[in-house]
């Protein structure tokens, strides 16, 4: 689990999702009226009145400032080249995805309608809760260290403007996503 150059080098699929997200802000934050990036982001409303199913997906892509987006590619840089290095990347691929999709449906439904909410903090807190499973399994004297580490990101998530739910229930989807390939690949090994 130990990440060097080598390492960050080659989470290719995490330098992708960096990138996106990167040009995603300089297209929607810097060059476009801000109309197009409220299009994309997750309004509660417009999912829930109008339909507006995509914005679960497109608001994993979008920040709303710069300190917000640098703060998330760091940490996806992190635990996205640590999940991306140690699982198979079909695998980090869906703990992503589904983390970030369960942690904004979570805030659907508890949070009020006219919430506005963006961010690759769900999918990110996804893959912080695979990296704990993976601590568990094959790196157990870390635990202790994981846990505090996941305990300070929980209570950093209840400040004002920061979507708590988004980030429990990312973590919950990659603890959970990262338990079922953890433990499908011991079932491999073992048979």
């Amino acid at each position: 689990m130990v990440l060097d150059a080598e390492g960050f080098k080659e989470a290719k699929v995490t330098l992708l999702l960096i990138s996106v997200n990167t040009i995603c802000f300089i297209v929607f934050n810097l060059i476009l009226d801000v109309e197009y990036l409220l299009s994309l982001a997750q309004i509660n409303s417009k999912v829930i009145e109008d339909l507006e199913l995509w914005r679960l997906v497109t608001s994993m892509f979008l920040h709303a400032d710069g300190l917000h987006l640098f703060s998330n590619m760091v940490a996806l840089l992190i635990f996205g080249a640590a999940i991306e290095n140690n699982f198979p990347r079909y695998q980090y691929l869906i703990i992503y995805f589904i983390s970030g999709l369960i942690g904004n449906l979570f805030s659907l439904v508890l949070l009020p309608l006219y919430v506005i909410s963006l961010g690759a903090s769900g999918a990110i807190f996804g893959l912080i809760g695979a990296a704990f499973i993976f601590f568990m399994r094959e790196e157990p004297s870390l635990i202790g260290l994981s846990l505090i580490y996941i305990a300070y990101f929980i209570i950093m998530s209840f400040q004002p403007g920061i979507n708590y739910w988004a980030h429990i229930f990312g973590l919950a989807g990659g603890v959970l996503f990262g338990y079922i390939f953890k433990r499908k690949k011991r079932y491999e090994e073992y048979y």
